[in-house]
């Protein structure tokens, strides 16, 4: 004789274990974040392949440069937005930033 409930957790486990899911759990289904984290390697993926095969045709003085071609974003992005919007308008001379007569 075991634990009173222990049988009853342990054929639970088994069943489980054989069987796969058997609650209906979403959490071995794909997120939306998850769809969107392999959109985003997939699209860089075929981008650095691109290269690769673009790179053959050029010129040899180009070439020896040994630039590739990386996706990435500028640091510049993780600012928060209020500083991220002070930098845009003095690198593009927007309003605020013009001389006042």
């Amino acid at each position: 004789m075991g634990i009173e409930g222990n049988e009853t957790a342990d054929e639970l486990a088994d069943a489980g274990a054989n069987e796969g899911r058997m609650d209906g759990d979403r959490s071995a289904e794909p997120t939306i974040s998850g769809i969107g984290t392999t959109a985003r390697a997939l699209a860089d993926a075929a981008t650095s392949d691109w290269w690769s095969r673009c790179l053959t045709g050029l010129s040899a003085s180009y070439r020896k440069w040994g630039l590739g071609y990386s996706i990435a974003e500028p640091p510049e992005l993780r600012l928060p937005r209020t500083l991220l919007h002070r930098l845009l308008a003095a690198r593009t001379g927007s309003w605020r930033l013009r001389a006042i007569p």
